[in-house]
């Protein structure tokens, strides 16, 4: 495929954006005296918070969302699955102090661990891999811990999840689902709060968010939110530090232009981690029971990181409603790990001889530069006022890994009995030199537009392509890496249809697509094209209660072609010859309400079924729950016991399988039965000042599995375990 230069798409964008404006001023200028029938455009003034803002409501629902195309919508009219965690529903559930613990929350998400710290996400039997900020992309590496699920909630206002292919929106990625970050905002009117919590293993927390105008006129304002933490873990020896400070300046520069800076910093050290599990086996083929306070890590094997996020964002609204938005995010994430990764099958008499062959020092960089620039607005055409968005983005991703060997004696070859609570093996000396790294640099440009039509009073129709130029330097050395060098454009496209049947109730339907680069080679030594994941989905979605409640029901069915299957033969370097595949399916639904039922009543539920299948039609996913139920719901009551909010929910995960191997090399499946998890709160507020909150997770004290036997090992999900806060607002 002809490369496409970096020259050509900033000439492209610099033409669109330099076209587009006088088009739609001369036919906004034109139309003036004449009636036209009009998109409902949600707007905002400059100096206001933006339209899809949470905070400040007590909802579970979000008024609109931009992440499914970039243009404003209400839940009900877009023509994707999508789910948003609010602000509100946050502050509900303090046990979200991380992002994966709101992500893991969310219509039809699953996660999974490789690490006590490191988690991986799965949406439809996919693992997620496509990560915005404010919705700015960023590449998002699954198999590293740079803390980007781990990051602190506490500076966002809310989560908003995509279902399916994502590609138009976010470049690379799985056909499963992504997920946008939206950070908290400066305030006009003064604001602050402080809040403590403490919690079992030893949970200590404090939170401060200050916010207001910064000059009488209330056109510079500011923000500064922080956290700090210290936790152990129903996990022996395991202890956890962290801490987020986050600040935010904007100012109007005028009537209609409006500046930001703002930057965060957050810091993770972790001792004693886990790392992949505990074994299934023993050593004579019986499995295994531990406790859930057992682990396999001694103290010193932790997990450090530092990231600092940069950024900028330039907002301007034209006279003739035309918005231009341009940021640029640079984004700095430092770690240090010590593997104490140990495999095998101990003794059932002595708990002993589990291999520490694989263990290693892992010090890591990945520095990221993104730069953003976005126009959207109305034209019209026919009488009729359609909605149009374009985007420029580029993201250059530089990623070193570099693996540290124990110098030779100074660890022991076989790992001892690790259950007393307080095992102990020294830690070894690490080599000067790394034996292997993972090392190297992914850059990305796209260019996108999209166009929603208007095509009657009841009929939409959005139709968008983006055009992706990828290329990766990968200059890997040693024993676990291959170096590799790869380039080529790949376009995503974006078509949906949706028809209001009534004002509050609508039908559609939609495709999407994603591509996802991969380094398997055919009988040439060519790179084999990008994995590309399809979406169809057809749903019927509808507001209830006044709007108060929204719902959407979605059929889907994924695909994904151009998958490498080895034919059994290499090439003379040795590396395994690949012939790409089509046909692997994921077919299920979505069932989705959030909102308020009364104006004390707040719910949000959702339901996932899916069955996924190989080419050949064998079911394949089955590591993964294919039906999850989700429900959260709170009552804030009035009267006598005004002040007093109660709530609870239930996360119902169903069977899973894995396929491990035995100590006799046979392949063994382990079935993990259902489960469900209950979680209940009360909150009460005893003045506009004072509240006091209490939470309790896991109320039956479940035992469940967050790894389900990847590598012939298992963890623990967290046993009961209760929090309590006092939040104080100024």
């Amino acid at each position: 495929m002809k490369p496409l230069h970096l020259n050509h798409f900033a000439r492209t964008a610099i033409l669109l954006s330099a076209s587009t404006l006088p088009i739609s001023q001369v036919i906004a200028q034109e139309s003036s005296d004449s009636e036209v029938t009009q998109l409902e455009v949600i707007e905002a003034t400059v100096s206001t918070k933006s339209p899809a803002t949470t905070e400040g409501s007590s909802s579970y629902l979000a008024p609109v969302t931009y992440s499914t195309t970039g243009i404003p919508q209400e839940l009900k009219d877009t023509t994707q699955s999508v789910s948003v965690i609010t602000h509100q529903r946050i502050q509900d559930q303090p046990e979200f102090n991380r992002v994966i613990d709101v992500v893991a929350n969310a219509t039809g998400l699953n996660y999974g661990q490789y690490e006590s710290d490191r988690f991986s996400i799965t949406s439809r039997g996919q693992v997620v891999n496509s990560v915005s900020y404010d919705g700015v992309t960023t590449y998002y590496d699954t198999r590293f811990n740079y803390g980007d699920n781990h990051m602190d909630s506490a500076m966002f206002d809310r989560v908003e999840v995509v279902r399916g292919a994502t590609g138009f929106m976010t470049g690379p990625g799985n056909p499963s689902a992504s997920i946008n970050l939206v950070r908290k905002a400066p305030t006009e009117k003064f604001q602050s709060s402080l809040k403590a919590t403490a919690g079992s293993w030893n949970l200590y927390r404090l939170d401060a968010d200050v916010s207001g105008s910064l000059n009488e006129a209330k056109t510079v304002r500011g923000r500064l939110v922080g956290s700090y933490q210290t936790r152990e873990s129903f996990l022996d020896r395991y202890k956890n530090k962290r801490y987020m400070l986050y600040g935010v300046l904007e100012a109007d520069l005028g009537p209609n232009t409006l500046l930001s800076v703002g930057g965060d910093i957050q810091h993770n050290k972790s001792d004693a981690v886990l790392s992949g599990g505990l074994p299934i086996f023993y050593s004579d083929g019986s499995l295994t029971d531990y406790d859930r306070s057992t682990n396999t890590a001694s103290s010193w094997a932790g997990d450090t990181y530092t990231t600092t996020n940069l950024y900028a964002t330039l907002f301007h609204r034209f006279s003739n409603g035309w918005k231009v938005e341009t940021n640029y995010t640079h984004s700095k994430s430092e770690r240090t790990l010590k593997n104490s990764y140990v495999y095998g099958a101990p003794n059932p008499l002595t708990n002993t001889g589990l291999s520490t062959a694989t263990m290693s020092k892992i010090d890591g960089e990945r520095v990221q530069d993104t730069f953003d620039i976005k126009l959207n607005g109305p034209w019209e055409l026919f009488g009729r006022q359609h909605f149009a968005r374009f985007n420029y983005n580029f993201n250059r991703n530089h990623y070193d890994n570099n693996y540290y060997k124990p110098v030779a004696g100074t660890l022991p070859s076989v790992w001892g009995d690790f259950r007393p609570s307080n095992f102990h093996v020294p830690e070894p000396q690490w080599e000067g030199r790394a034996f292997t790294a993972l090392t190297g640099t992914i850059t990305q440009h796209a260019i996108s537009g999209i166009n929603e039509f208007s095509l009657s009073d009841r009929l939409a129709l959005t139709v968008g392509a983006r055009l992706t130029r990828y290329k990766v330097s990968d200059t890997s050395f040693g024993p676990y890496f291959t170096p590799y060098k790869n380039s080529f454009n790949q376009v995503s496209k974006y078509l949906g249809l949706s028809y209001k049947l009534t004002d509050n109730f609508s039908v559609y339907t939609s495709y999407t697509d994603i591509f996802q680069p991969q380094t398997a080679v055919d009988a040439n030594g060519s790179y084999l094209d990008p994995v590309i994941g399809k979406n169809y989905e057809l749903g019927f979605k509808g507001t209830l209660a006044d709007g108060g409640l929204s719902f959407a029901v979605a059929a889907f069915e994924t695909r994904r072609d151009n998958l490498a299957v080895p034919t059994g033969a290499r090439l003379p370097s040795g590396q395994a010859v690949n012939r790409s595949v089509d046909g692997a399916k994921t077919r299920g639904f979505d069932i989705d309400v959030v909102g308020a039922i009364t104006d004390n009543w707040n719910v949000q539920m959702g339901f996932t079924s899916f069955v996924a299948t190989d080419q050949d039609g064998k079911r394949i996913s089955l590591e993964m729950p294919n039906r999850i139920f989700k429900l959260f719901t709170t009552y804030k009551f009035s009267g006598s016991l005004d002040g007093l909010t109660i709530g609870g929910g239930v996360n119902w995960f169903s069977h899973t399988e894995r396929q491990v191997t035995n100590p006799s090399r046979q392949n063994v499946t382990i079935d993990y039965k259902p489960y469900a998890v209950v979680n209940l709160m009360a909150r009460y507020k005893f003045n506009k000042h004072s509240t006091l909150m209490l939470s309790v997770n896991n109320l039956f004290d479940k035992k469940y599995y967050t790894n389900n036997g990847q590598f012939s090992q298992y963890q623990y999900g967290a046993p009961r375990n209760i929090q309590a806060s006092f939040q104080y607002e100024f």
